[in-house]
């Protein structure tokens, strides 16, 4: 089993680790916080769009439409997450990051409809993904701040979640800025950085599914 045989191997894993962190969350969907049920909600949209991805993919040979959708899909994910966490309690903090959420979702729309399967071919050019991670980034490090600032208590396990969060998209973050890069090389170095991704992610859902398993038997 060469290099490509077990990339190959792994972009199955995902849809397989997503499904059962699906079903994993739904077991304990009552029994989790609003946090964790967002955190299923995010496994199930990537769930969706990676088994969108890989059919359209078949049918028309590229599935690069999607990264704008997956940028929005986690932005969304991850605002709602930081919103219900309570970093938002003032009113102005409240209507500047809403805005940039807006702005941010107005420019992968356009990115989108900008986008065609066409667009695998040399001169790809997409940043919803570097535009979503670097932002989910911000609200992070944001939570930390404001708990530190506020003296709040922080629980570990969303103290855990919290730097999970971070460390896996600062890493995607420094993948995926010189996306052209990783799209149209041809010297083969690119398979390697997508190889890093692929592992990052696999971990990351990892992660995730046992902060609901832990959070879902600790109240069960």
């Amino acid at each position: 089993m060469d290099f490509y045989d077990i990339t190959n191997f792994l972009t199955y894993l995902s849809p397989i680790l997503l499904f059962g962190g699906v079903v994993l969350g739904s077991c304990y969907f009552w029994k989790i916080g609003v946090l964790y049920k967002i955190i299923v909600y995010y496994l199930f949209g990537m769930l969706a769009i990676d088994i969108s991805a890989r059919a359209y993919g078949e049918i028309y040979g590229s599935n690069l439409l999607f990264i704008p959708i997956l940028g929005f899909v986690e932005l969304l994910a991850f605002f709602c997450f930081y919103f219900y966490s309570g970093i938002l309690e003032s009113r102005k903090k409240s209507v500047f990051l809403g805005m940039i959420f807006l702005v941010s979702s107005a420019f992968m729309a356009w990115e989108f409809t900008s986008i065609s399967s066409s667009a695998a071919l040399e001169g790809f050019q997409s940043y919803s993904k570097v535009l979503s991670t670097f932002l989910i980034v911000m609200l992070a490090i944001d939570f930390f701040i404001s708990k530190i600032l506020s003296s709040k208590n922080i629980t570990k396990d969303l103290f855990f979640l919290n730097s999970v969060i971070i460390m896996y998209f600062s890493l995607v973050l420094i993948i995926f800025i010189p996306i052209d890069f990783l799209i149209n090389d041809a010297t083969g170095v690119k398979y390697y950085i997508w190889f890093a991704n692929l592992l990052f992610t696999l971990v990351f859902y990892v992660l995730l599914i046992l902060s609901i398993w832990k959070i879902g038997k600790a109240r069960g």
